[in-house]
């Protein structure tokens, strides 16, 4: 695994682990709820703005190959 890929990795389950904390802590489930998908967002696009910064080329063609081949669809 390359340091771009554990950077992603590592900030993506930090936001997560945040979100669960805020999900528990609200006072109304709603309010958590909104504060978890919002922090799994939030997660998600700064730890992807990462991995573009850091990755080489080749990790990035490589992470693109992989994401069309093993799509969810």
């Amino acid at each position: 695994m390359s340091k771009a890929h554990l950077v992603r990795t590592a900030v993506f389950l930090a936001f997560a682990a945040g979100g669960l904390a805020l999900l528990f802590m609200a006072d109304k489930w709603w309010v958590g709820s909104a504060q978890f998908v919002g922090a799994g967002i939030v997660g998600g696009l700064i730890s992807e703005w990462l991995f573009r910064r850091l990755a080489t080329p080749d990790e990035k063609r490589l992470d693109l190959e992989d994401r069309v081949r093993n799509s969810d669809f």
